[in-house]
């Protein structure tokens, strides 16, 4: 044995000390120092020295990133971002409203209330002033209410549309799933009748042939018809209103009603486009994505009864219907929210900076 050779298991034996310190140190199991000596012990040194080594090093190392366990998100980088930190309540000047929270403001006839509150040139008395809050806030807190309600109604009728398309497509896949079944089976049948007469020369190949023939019509039969099933069952109208009915002049209920507030705000002007309201930029995308029918379409009409829910007679409404409706349901839920968002800025408004616009003999006090 040279020189190199009794220096190599002098090496592997340093390295078992370090890693026996190191799990001493870190107050961890004895893992290491076992599974070393396994292996020191395990092999003889003649013949396998440096297979020893390779498992000895690489058992080691795996047994370090155990012990260790670095998380792996602490090599992953976060693409957010952080920002300073700002007013928890942040003041609003009137002379800074948007133009559709001025809009809204005017809509709902407290704007002439808030110029009067923040009026610099003749300020109110302080009894006023109360006033003017109260009558604004009782005004936002109650428009509040009514979008909350339109949301409520809108996710009522969702749920009830999305339980009767689930059970309209649960039949549209049954169907076809028995379609397929009957396919495989009729038409493979005919088929192998079909080649089975063909082996003795005995029989006439007609009715061999025929047999084939007639899997062949099977199977195209069946096919296309499985194209028809793939629409789905049609249902009748479901004969309650809905949100959509009172936007097209149908007849709607207490439920479907929109409160004025809600009214007002959606036919407001856009602001994507100040020329049309948000229900005309709403019709327009309905349209656009079929939602509805072009104007002047031959079932315009019908599909607009069936949207907004009146009574019809004959089955006629399919899957892709309740999906449409589903969808306009929740665009307009999606409007009422957003009517929230604007209320929430006139309620800042009226609570910001008030002291600015007190008399120095209010501030003394």
């Amino acid at each position: 044995m040279g020189s190199g050779d009794a220096n190599h298991p002098v090496k592997v034996y340093f390295i078992m000390l370090i890693l026996q310190d190191y799990a001493a140190r870190t107050h961890s199991t004895n893992a290491i120092a076992k599974t070393l000596r396994f292996y020191h012990f395990s092999f003889p040194w003649n013949g396998k020295k440096i297979a020893s080594f390779f498992v000895a090093l690489f058992s080691a190392l795996n047994l370090i990133f155990t012990t260790i366990n670095i998380p792996a998100e602490s090599f992953e980088q976060s693409n957010l971002v952080d920002r300073p930190k700002r007013e928890l309540l942040a003041t609003i000047h009137i002379d800074t409203v948007s133009p559709d929270n001025r809009e809204l403001a005017e809509q709902l006839e407290i704007w002439p209330m808030l110029l009067e509150l923040y009026n610099k040139e003749a300020p109110a008395s302080r009894e006023r002033r109360i006033l003017l809050r109260q009558k604004i806030r009782e005004t936002i807190f109650e428009c509040f209410f009514d979008a909350v309600s339109v949301e409520a109604e809108a996710l009522r009728e969702q749920d009830l549309l999305e339980a009767q398309r689930e059970s309209l497509i649960n039949k549209r896949d049954r169907n076809i799933e028995l379609n397929n079944a009957t396919n495989f089976i009729a038409a493979g049948t005919l088929n192998t009748i079909g080649s089975a007469l063909g082996f003795t020369n005995s029989i006439p190949p007609f009715p061999g042939n025929f047999n084939q023939m007639l899997s062949g019509v099977v199977a195209a039969t069946m096919s296309t018809y499985s194209l028809h099933q793939a629409n789905g069952a049609k249902v009748r109208g479901q004969g309650h209103p809905t949100l959509i009915a009172e936007l097209f002049g149908r007849p709607y209920d207490e439920r479907t009603a929109y409160p004025e507030s809600v009214w007002r705000f959606l036919h407001g002007r856009s602001p994507e486009d100040p020329s049309k309201t948000r229900v005309q930029i709403l019709e327009d995308r309905w349209i656009s994505r079929h939602h509805l029918e072009k104007h002047g379409s031959r079932r315009e009409v019908l599909k607009l009864d069936l949207l907004c829910g009146l009574p019809i007679p004959k089955k006629c409404m399919t899957i892709d219907d309740l999906n449409d409706q589903i969808s306009i349901i929740g665009d307009i839920d999606a409007n009422a929210a957003l009517m929230n968002h604007h209320l929430r800025d006139l309620l800042a408004l009226i609570d910001s900076d008030i002291l600015e616009f007190q008399s120095p003999k209010e501030n003394k006090e």
